[in-house]
């Protein structure tokens, strides 16, 4: 081999080897490149992910709070209206017990009532007690139990209540006692 074949061959191997160390260093840029981005677009997507939760967790909690405070004023409103049929309700049953006061009807159930707590006592002392309004039944309702009657210094809206002194009973048969019973039991209910 002569100096020129010998330059040529110097020549071709150099050439060869700078184009495989240029592929190679362009293929090692690409593959860093290609890691680069792929570590970035992995990157990416995690604070893509993290925001969207982070504002999907935030969208749903002012959802909730909204919920709970129109679900808070629903039941605010529903209760006002509650107590306001309940109020309603009770006025008219006052109203119907002023009624039943009018009529003979309640003649014959303080009657009756009165009967009850006479037999209830048997043959101990008992006070039966009218209600203030009532006091011009007192005769007629005397008559037709044979029991003496005492006018209540306190009004409890109409009925009867009886004391057993001896025995430290109350007998309470009065409106006023039986509507607030009826209250507590709505209430409860």
């Amino acid at each position: 081999m002569n100096l020129n074949e010998k330059l040529d061959h110097f020549y071709t191997s150099v050439i060869e080897s700078a184009t495989a160390q240029g592929i190679q260093i362009v293929t090692d840029y690409e593959n860093t490149l290609t890691k680069i981005y792929e570590e970035r677009k992995q990157s990416a997507l995690k604070k893509a992910e993290n925001t969207y939760r982070i504002e999907s967790d935030k969208i749903r909690r002012e959802k909730n709070h909204l919920l709970s405070t129109e679900a808070f004023k629903i039941r605010r409103k529903l209760q006002e209206k509650v107590t306001e049929m309940v109020q309603q309700i009770f006025e008219d049953v006052e109203q119907k017990l002023k009624e039943f006061m009018q009529s003979p009807a309640y003649e014959d159930y303080l009657a009756a009532k009165i009967t009850q707590a006479k037999a209830f006592a048997q043959n101990t002392e008992i006070i039966i007690y009218i209600n203030p309004t009532d006091e011009g039944r007192k005769s007629v309702l005397e008559n037709r139990t044979g029991v003496t009657l005492t006018i209540s210094d306190r009004d409890f809206f109409g009925g009867i209540r009886a004391v057993i002194p001896s025995r430290s009973i109350l007998i309470d048969h009065s409106f006023l006692t039986k509507l607030a019973e009826e209250k507590e039991a709505f209430k409860l209910s």
